[in-house]
């Protein structure tokens, strides 16, 4: 008997939209003409992942707490293997929809904030960026999979945490995931999973921001960290470890990591009880530099910005036209040392600065005083991986490094530009949207927060910007979802529609999930967020 019963897929009512006027009120009703401006996809967080890579350290899983009877979903989903299908689903569902719903304007482009690899593995990021270019697409390297979810060999400790979609053996019990939560037994799911992609590409020009899942916090040239060398030697090697030696512990394994040299590095990972696997150098970390030279040519101009505090660094910010009215403008806010928090560093709020007076007629000075050019003026919508709650409260300290801007601070510089409507970002892997209020007498804006397309309810949005004919303006942010609930299946002849329609399945019964809190309020899902006109 399940303890958590497995739920089946099932079609649901449609979600109303939620007139939000927090920051001002329509003069007009809602169903009055109105113009659209710009329409985009906005997708978030896919964490495309190499399932199967020894770089996941994933022996370790069986030393931590798992009180809850199961491992977070930092550490192991039962749908690891399927996020390239989820990311080319979604792209399908955009290239079907083809336009807003409210507006009917046709998109303009898609916008992914983020994010797009799981552990910055080459090979992760060439499915990615497959996926979205066009073309057939894996995720996994050798396209055979020898991991923690097949039957292999593996300690109890480990396994019975692990979903195993194949049937066990006679001689085999059921992992608790099939036990105690329900989870389905699916002949031929792994070699299905492994097959490559046949991916349709996006339809429409498409930009790329960094999250930290992208940036491994490795320098471009010069020495790494012990840890770095370590987990990089595992990834490209031939064996998966299963356990650590008898006698090891966590706390003397990492210390052992922390101050081995090649030789010693190379002594542990032949002492650690392992399984041997193909290997793969694809599966390096790739660096910053790498990252941006995958996009193709319409996927946003990334700076190298010298001369600017931080050398002649590879930064991706960037700004595009999102059309004729309004201007994108795409920030690196993840720091460079491969941590969570967001980061705005001092150089890269200088150069917003610049990108943000060049089209704006008004805005305020430093000091808070309205300042007036000649630039024309034109709307914008700033995009990166993180929620603005996500930067640290008080300014960090930056050492010998570059400064980082606190949160207020990042508010501050953007509420003095009246002509940014909107802050759009993911990280946070639920639906979230705030009114952020002007600071000075003019402005306010609307942050955006979209769910992953990793875990439940793996949404993407459609976000219309529109003028409402009566001096304001409205951000309609429609969620979409990528696949049919008729197309999961658990027999043998899977399909990569099915097996992304199933890992939305999988993500659902997750053990521990709290829907409410990654779906937010109504006022975080199909909204209509209304502003005064800034010009």
């Amino acid at each position: 008997m399940s303890e958590l019963p497995y739920r089946r897929l099932i079609r649901g009512p449609g979600i109303e939209t939620q007139v939000r006027e927090e920051l001002c009120a329509r003069i007009r009703p809602a169903n009055g003409a109105r113009t659209g401006l710009a329409a985009f996809g906005h997708l978030t967080d896919s964490h495309v992942l190499d399932a199967a890579s020894p770089g996941r350290l994933s022996f370790l899983w069986q030393y931590l707490d798992f009180s809850d009877g199961f491992p977070n979903s930092g550490k192991f989903r039962p749908h690891d293997l399927l996020t390239a299908h989820v990311l080319d689903a979604m792209v399908r569902k955009m290239n079907a929809l083809g336009r807003g719903p409210v507006s009917e304007r046709p998109l303009d482009c898609l916008v992914i904030t983020g994010d797009l690899t799981n552990s910055y593995a080459v090979s992760e990021l060439s499915a990615a960026i497959g996926v979205v270019k066009g073309g057939p697409v894996t995720s996994s390297p050798n396209g055979v999979y020898e991991g923690i979810q097949d039957h292999g060999p593996a300690p109890v400790e480990l396994s019975k945490y692990i979903w195993h979609p194949e049937p066990e053996s006679t001689l085999r019990s059921p992992d608790e995931w099939k036990s105690r939560y329900g989870y389905p037994t699916i002949p031929g799911y792994l070699s299905a999973a492994l097959q490559p992609i046949a991916a349709e590409g996006s339809d429409f020009p498409w930009y790329i921001g960094v999250g930290n899942h992208d940036e491994s916090g490795q320098p471009e040239s010069g020495p790494i960290s012990p840890k770095a060398e370590f987990v990089g030697a595992l990834r490209i090697g031939d064996r998966l470890p299963t356990r650590l030696p008898s006698g090891m512990d966590t706390t003397d394994f990492w210390e052992t990591v922390r101050t081995s040299n090649d030789s010693e590095r190379r002594s542990l990972i032949a002492s650690l009880p392992s399984r041997e696997v193909p290997p793969s150098k694809l599966r390096r970390a790739f660096s910053k530099t790498e990252f941006m030279d995958a996009w193709p040519k319409d996927a946003g101009n990334p700076r190298f910005r010298s001369g600017s505090g931080r050398g002649s660094r590879a930064d991706p910010c960037y700004t595009f036209d999102l059309s004729p009215d309004v201007v994108g403008i795409m920030l690196n806010t993840a720091s460079p040392d491969g941590g969570t928090e967001a980061a705005l560093d001092a150089a890269q709020a200088d150069w917003l600065e610049e990108q943000l007076q060049r089209v704006s007629g008004k805005f305020y000075d430093a000091e808070g005083k309205l300042v007036t050019s000649k630039a024309g003026d034109r709307l914008v919508i700033l995009f990166g991986h993180h929620p603005l709650s996500a930067f640290a409260a008080k300014q960090p300290s930056s050492g010998d490094g570059p400064t980082f801007l606190s949160r207020s601070k990042v508010l501050r510089l953007i509420a003095r530009f009246p002509n940014v409507v909107a802050w759009v970002n993911g990280h946070g892997h639920k639906h979230r949207v705030t009114a952020h209020k002007a600071i000075f007498d003019h402005g306010g804006f609307w942050e955006i927060t979209t769910a992953s397309l990793i875990d439940f309810p793996q949404q993407s949005r459609i976000v219309e910007l529109l003028d409402n004919g009566d001096g304001t303006l409205s951000i309609v942010a429609t969620l979409v979802d990528h696949s049919e609930p008729d197309s999961v299946t658990y027999g043998e002849s899977q399909t990569p529609g099915s097996l992304a329609a199933l890992s939305l399945e999988l993500s659902m019964n997750r053990p521990g999930l709290d829907v409410e809190a990654v779906r937010g309020s109504a006022g975080d899902q199909n909204v209509d967020l209304v502003l005064l006109k800034p010009f």
